[in-house]
């Protein structure tokens, strides 16, 4: 049981001026999406950084210089290193079915077998998980095979998208985040996907 209520829906902004402004968005994500989830019902105790949160996230996902689907790779890969299925849960859903990732890519990342993912995949994901393991101390050789795919915009987007990821997990924990009640968490192997 969370800490502080959920805000209902209804008692919410009905639209986020950042996600008026942004084209690269999947369709379904819009002021109704972000009122039903937990997160932003939960953070709306505190209405101006509900608004933040909603604002930071989508300029994480759209402004990192990552595509969709390596968005995705960073966000899972942050949720399986600190061991989060509220994070994984939600990101296995989005990474399926809003982007190209498939199933399998999504395993590579649970099951630490990422030898079947192009080069850059590989890089990205051994970046975040060590970025969130390590409190963001990631080794010169880490961040050295990041920087051989990607340039210096990316490499601040990833680091900015998975600490933030880190942070809304911290915020997860302290004040009790979980699953809804009807929710069964879709498993670490996609058993229940």
């Amino acid at each position: 049981m969370a800490r502080v209520p959920h805000i209902p829906s209804e008692e919410l902004p009905e639209r986020y001026d950042v996600i008026e402004q942004e084209d690269d968005l999947h369709e379904d994500i819009d002021a109704e999406w972000w009122n039903t989830k937990a997160t932003v019902q939960t953070f709306a105790n505190n209405s101006e950084l509900a608004k933040v949160h909603v604002y930071a996230n989508v300029l994480m996902w759209t402004k990192s210089g990552l595509t969709p689907e390596e968005v995705e790779l960073v966000i899972l890969s942050v949720a399986r290193a600190i061991d989060s299925d509220y994070i994984w849960h939600a990101h296995v859903i989005a990474a399926i079915e809003r982007t190209e990732l498939t199933a399998e890519a999504v395993l590579s990342i649970s099951r630490g077998e990422m030898a079947p993912l192009a080069d850059s995949a590989q890089a990205l994901i051994q970046y975040a998980l060590e970025f969130a393991r390590s409190e963001g101390r990631v080794s010169d050789e880490t961040y050295g095979k990041l920087a051989e795919h990607y340039d210096n915009e990316v490499l601040v987007g990833t680091s900015m998208l998975a600490a933030y990821y880190v942070f809304i997990q911290y915020v997860a924990n302290a004040l009790q985040l979980a699953l809804e009640e009807d929710e069964e968490f879709v498993g670490w192997e996609l058993e229940n996907y």
